[in-house]
């Protein structure tokens, strides 16, 4: 009975082992897949940069639940509305609210600079799709199995 009960302490010993190292390669790779778009998508490469906000919006974490454990990068947010836009691209009718704007020239003549106000107005949109986090996450899809491997071997061997 003795035998029994000290191979399932060294199985779940070893269960643990493996799920820690499985785990540090995931977070491991969801830091390099921020990263990878970080520097490799948004630093002008697929989209220029122009205030950071979409850069710095990006987050990474790594979550487990039933046994299943993921790492997640997510960008956008409340303030940075426009990055669904630049992954997937949009064709269609965008409302425009009514605004001040400054105008400098009327006719082609230049003029004292002015406020005028513009009405609220529909326009009719076509943007390509940019992939800045697809495209990242296939080039680390690529690794991933190897990497999950090497981690269970870790487990494994107790390194």
């Amino acid at each position: 009975m003795a035998d029994a009960v000290d191979l399932r302490v060294e199985l779940n010993e070893q269960n643990n082992r493996i799920k820690h190292e499985i785990r540090r390669t995931i977070s491991a790779l969801t830091l390099k897949l921020q990263h990878m778009i970080r520097q490799d998508m948004l630093s002008g490469q697929r989209l220029k940069v122009q205030s950071g906000r979409l850069r710095g919006s990006l987050v990474s974490r790594v979550e487990e639940s039933n046994g299943v454990m993921e790492g997640i990068v997510s960008a956008g947010g409340a303030h940075v509305k426009y990055a669904f836009i630049h992954e997937f691209g949009l064709t269609g009718a965008v409302n425009i609210k009514s605004h001040l704007r400054q105008i400098k020239q009327a006719f082609g003549k230049p003029i004292t600079p002015r406020q005028v106000l513009v009405k609220a107005h529909s326009r009719n949109v076509k943007f390509n799709e940019r992939r800045f986090m697809r495209d990242s996450l296939d080039e680390i899809a690529k690794i991933v199995p190897k990497n999950i491997d090497k981690a269970i071997e870790r487990g494994l061997n107790g390194q």
